[in-house]
């Protein structure tokens, strides 16, 4: 409901004078399914990749806070704050030039379509800026976390006869 809503706020706002509401709700319908749908798997994966709902929680919450609860399964953990590496890392190349294409878009739209434009450029790089810094954190974190991590693996001794 929150992406049809936002889908279809944004048509209303920036559509041309001949806005058919009907349209964009059926527009704004397909959007959010299509979305809807693709987050849920996308979620479903890196949930039971962490080992379910409160493993995923907890790894979200020691990314924030940095800290590394007392009981972990290393394996899972080493892969996933890995993986999660690996996404903000990727968040540093990413983030700026989807800023240039996103405020070049925003001029042109702003100058030709609505004026509306310029308040959505301004929430987009906000943002990005806050992506920019959540990105720096994170990654900050995920690697003390990870050197904790490995600071507390014991490999079993064989028992060799």
């Amino acid at each position: 409901m929150v992406l049809w809503s936002v889908w279809f706020a944004m048509g209303l706002l920036t559509g041309p004078g001949d806005f058919v509401p009907v349209e964009r709700a059926i527009g704004a319908i397909a959007y959010a399914t299509i979305a809807t749908a693709g987050f849920g798997i996308m979620i479903a994966i890196r949930r039971r990749q962490a080992g379910g709902t409160e493993g995923a929680a907890a790894i979200q919450r020691a990314v924030r806070t940095g800290e590394l609860p007392d009981d972990v399964d290393h394996v899972v953990w080493t892969r996933e704050l890995e993986s999660t590496r690996k996404r903000y890392r990727n968040n540093r190349v990413i983030v700026p030039i989807m800023v240039v294409i996103f405020a070049a878009f925003s001029v042109w739209a702003a100058l030709t379509v609505s004026p509306f434009w310029w308040a959505i450029l301004v929430l987009f790089v906000g943002l990005c800026a806050y992506s920019v810094w959540e990105t720096r954190r994170a990654l900050r974190n995920i690697d003390h976390l990870l050197t904790n991590l490995r600071g507390t693996w014991t490999v079993p001794q064989s028992s060799s006869p």
